[in-house]
């Protein structure tokens, strides 16, 4: 086949370009966290790329990767910081009540085990939203994790969807994790990060949807306006009717004054004449 005949728009050729894609992104995503505070950075710029290519913009997978990484790299890490702390501190909370539970202590640790879980469940739910949030929206840490709490709210079946797929991966890292660590890090982390990517755009598409333009022939003026910019037309035009007249007015009692000027003139010179005639005589 030649290479002017070949369709590179073709599925295979897209679904190749997209594997290559993934792999790029997961080694990017597992170099990017090496130093373990920047896992937050690696995941706000994971998601980047990715909803980069998911809305088409394909084969940049490093550029905007790289973009991303240095545009979000403190703000990231306070956000990491924050929901890893909070995450141990309700994970160790939920396994002390469990021991609670398993030493026999039945009748306090039932409730809290239920509390422990909901506050654990919530701090899952804004840690999957808010790096999200943080490769699409410039905020204040406080409102990106506000925000994601929310969204997480409106958008309860596909974060429950979004918990499953996590939990799956969970379970691949704890039964096998030599392999899970080969495959993650080769493609996995990458597909997970495209995955993630078309829910959450369709979870943000009504905050990113640009403004609506409005059509030339749909055009509307307020009358109140329109009387208002009428009259103050008509003002300007009697003011500009007055001036005139007040300068013709000026203009005619100048030509008037000349013309008594002439005149005086004129009997200067009969008076003039008439002294040199009687001098003659």
């Amino acid at each position: 086949m030649s290479v002017e005949g070949m369709n590179y728009d073709n599925m295979f050729i897209r679904m190749l370009n997209r594997l290559g894609d993934a792999m790029i992104l997961s080694l990017m995503f597992v170099i990017g966290s090496i130093p373990i505070i920047t896992i937050g950075t690696s995941m706000t710029a994971t998601y980047y790329a990715a909803m980069k290519g998911v809305q088409g913009d394909d084969g940049y997978v490093f550029k905007n990767y790289i973009k991303s990484y240095k545009q979000n790299f403190k703000q990231s890490v306070v956000i990491w910081l924050i929901m890893a702390v909070v995450l141990f501190v309700f994970g160790v909370d939920l396994w002390f009540w469990l021991k609670q539970w398993q030493d026999g202590r039945v009748g306090i640790a039932k409730p809290m085990i239920a509390v422990s879980v909901v506050l654990l469940a919530v701090a899952v739910f804004i840690t999957m939203y808010v790096f999200p949030l943080q490769a699409k929206f410039d905020n204040k840490t406080s409102v990106q994790i506000r925000n994601a709490f929310l969204l997480s709210i409106k958008n309860f079946p596909t974060t429950l969807l979004l918990v499953l797929v996590t939990a799956i991966i969970a379970w691949c890292f704890y039964y096998q994790v030599v392999l899970a660590v080969v495959g993650f890090v080769l493609i996995g982390f990458g597909f997970c990060a495209y995955l993630y990517a078309y829910f959450m755009l369709n979870c943000l598409k009504p905050y990113l949807e640009p403004a609506p333009q409005v059509d030339p022939d749909q055009w509307s003026v307020d009358l109140d306006e329109e009387s208002e910019s009428e009259d103050e037309d008509e003002a300007e035009g009697d003011e500009d009717e007055e001036a005139e007249s007040k300068e013709d007015a000026t203009e005619d009692a100048d030509e008037g004054t000349e013309s008594k000027e002439d005149a005086t003139e004129s009997d200067e010179d009969e008076e003039t004449e008439s002294e040199t005639v009687e001098k003659t005589e």
